[in-house]
């Protein structure tokens, strides 16, 4: 079997992911100046095709376990990726796939070689770190992690994974190089919403719609359904219900163009007393946005809540403070540039690749 993977840059420190890194190729660059370091990046779709994935693209423990007593295929991949460690003379590994693809059996054979395995999530929420992670996580050097809350009882992620393991790090989400405008426009928008595809928002979004009109402009980015897949119907019969009208698909160009020209950004998340945690917490802020965001518990574990962001506990207190805000112009900007100041230097995917780099080869 051949591994496919790509190698960038010479550096004498190697680390192999399990990621393309192509999209952060700025970020890296410039933490990559001296160019120290050689990465090696694992094409995602080889491993995952062994597996069969729920509708959520996990794989659990059970599933896993299940595939790598049966498939053969997946018992040659694991030894001929720990070949290819041992000819490059890799001893540096960050698994970045929160679906969790890596048994217990070829981690503990990657420790016997001196290999520093780092586990890396993005959607450490409350139901996935205990079917994802938690099982898993002490077979691990490190647990790079990105949630903050684990429940309503203060308990954060952290809290949760050091019951099971004693050496978890927390990575903020970032802005990416590519979602930041460089660029003063009239901010013409009073609010934005750009979002994934994801019906559970719909009631809530459709409030926020019928109060503000067209005054509120919502966008798809990464748009991932065919309006002719059952998705997409289903889609289009909600649509008549929550009335959000047409939502229009948009490009990183575009993309930043509608954060140069926003007022106010709104963040929700899927439940609101968890994480808080997603692109948009960063992004908004990097853009000289106001953020308007739920999760008091989380937010001010992150942020001095009032004077960088502003937290509502539900939809009507939403609306409430989104018309305070637009009437109240200079309270807005100094929200807006408070929290610039602090996101543009501490939330970048440099700094998140800064620190993990930084403590899997350093300690």
């Amino acid at each position: 079997m051949k591994i496919n993977y790509t190698k960038i840059w010479s550096g004498n420190k190697k680390v192999l992911f399990d990621e393309s890194l192509s999209q952060y190729r700025i970020e890296i660059e410039k933490i990559n100046v001296k160019n120290e370091y050689r990465f090696y990046l694992l094409e995602r779709g080889q491993f995952t095709s062994y597996f069969k994935q729920d509708i959520l693209n996990i794989v659990s423990f059970k599933k896993l376990n299940r595939t790598y007593h049966n498939n053969k295929n997946l018992q040659q991949y694991y030894t001929w990726l720990i070949d290819l460690c041992k000819q490059e003379k890799i001893f540096h590994i960050v698994f970045t796939s929160t679906g969790q693809y890596w048994h217990p059996d070829f981690l503990k054979q990657l420790k016997k070689h001196w290999i520093t395995i780092a586990l890396s999530t993005a959607d450490d929420d409350y139901w996935r770190i205990n079917y994802c992670s938690l099982p898993r996580t002490k077979y691990y050097d490190y647990h790079f992690y990105v949630w903050v809350m684990y429940d309503k009882s203060w308990k954060t992620i952290a809290d949760k994974l050091r019951e099971y393991w004693w050496n978890p790090v927390r990575v903020p989400l970032w802005a990416r190089a590519d979602h930041i405008s460089k660029i003063e426009r009239e901010r013409d928008i009073d609010v934005v919403y750009i979002w994934n595809v994801n019906p559970r928002k719909l009631f809530r979004l459709s409030k926020l719609k019928r109060h503000f009109g067209d005054r509120l402009k919502l966008y798809w980015w990464q748009w991932n359904w065919d309006w002719k897949s059952l998705k997409g119907i289903l889609y289009k019969i909600a649509n008549k219900i929550f009335r959000l009208w047409y939502i229009e698909a948009i490009s990183d160009e575009k993309l930043i163009e509608i954060y140069s020209r926003a007022k106010i950004g709104f963040n929700m998340h899927l439940v609101p007393w968890k994480w808080p945690s997603n692109s948009r917490m960063y992004e908004l802020p990097c853009n000289k946005i106001m953020q308007l965001c739920d999760n008091v518990l989380g937010l001010s574990r992150i942020f001095d809540v009032w004077k960088e962001v502003v937290w509502y506990d539900w939809i009507d207190d939403a609306i409430q403070k989104i018309e305070y805000y637009l009437k109240h112009d200079d309270e807005r900007r100094k929200i807006a540039n408070a929290w610039y100041e602090k996101a543009i230097k501490q939330y970048k995917a440099e700094n998140m690749y800064k620190t993990i780099l930084g403590t899997v080869f350093e300690n």
